[in-house]
């Protein structure tokens, strides 16, 4: 996407990680497009719990629907890590897609594939249960944040508890009593390093 080099200055924001780029239900007036960094999708399920729908890296687009439909958002943006954004307004959103038709193809093929992930992802999420959004959790949470030993990943408990309720859209209070079965059944073992931690080993 071309954009004018003072257009491109003056619209520049900066967010640190963990950050909300905007927030579920907030009115949209703006759409982004990530010129560094990572931003995380979340949609709310339940209490204070959300689920990741998407992770988007550099050169991806996100937040047009507001825009073009003039609605409030319908999911939460938040920065994985330090993240550049260019900041796009509906005026300045109408005068690329007039002038650029390479911008205006992309985001075609954006509407196309979101429309496609959207679908997959709401039939995953009604086919899996509690147990299974949990297990797929631990899958993702010991690859990224587990420690590696000869009896599988090391990890944490209360810290997967605590990032499991932000990203596969369970409560801690039904996770928790997941986890114990989990250990009863030998999915998770005990750590001898501590109390605090579990071992993981995925199949």
């Amino acid at each position: 996407m071309k954009v004018n080099r003072d257009v491109f200055a003056r619209h520049v924001r900066v967010f640190s990680p963990g950050q909300f780029v905007f927030r579920e239900k907030d009115l949209g007036m703006e759409m982004y497009v990530i010129i560094e960094g990572k931003v995380e999708i979340r949609k709310s399920t339940s209490g204070d719990s959300s689920k990741t729908l998407i992770v988007l890296n550099k050169g991806d687009i996100f937040g047009e629907m507001a825009i073009i439909e003039k609605k409030r958002r319908s999911a939460s943006a938040v920065a994985v890590m330090k993240t550049k954004l260019l900041v796009l307004n509906e005026k300045l959103f109408d005068a690329t897609i007039e002038g650029n038709p390479d911008f205006a193809r992309k985001m075609i093929k954006i509407f196309s594939e979101r429309l496609r992930k959207t679908n997959a992802t709401l039939q995953e999420v009604l086919a899996s249960n509690h147990q299974n959004q949990v297990l797929a959790g631990l899958v993702q949470y010991a690859s990224e944040h587990g420690i590696t030993t000869f009896k599988g990943r090391r990890i944490h408990i209360e810290h997967f508890v605590e990032w499991a309720s932000g990203h596969i859209g369970i409560t801690e209070k039904e996770i928790r009593p997941i986890i114990q079965d989990f250990l009863k059944r030998e999915v998770l073992t005990p750590s001898a390093r501590s109390s605090e931690e579990v071992l993981f080993q995925p199949r």
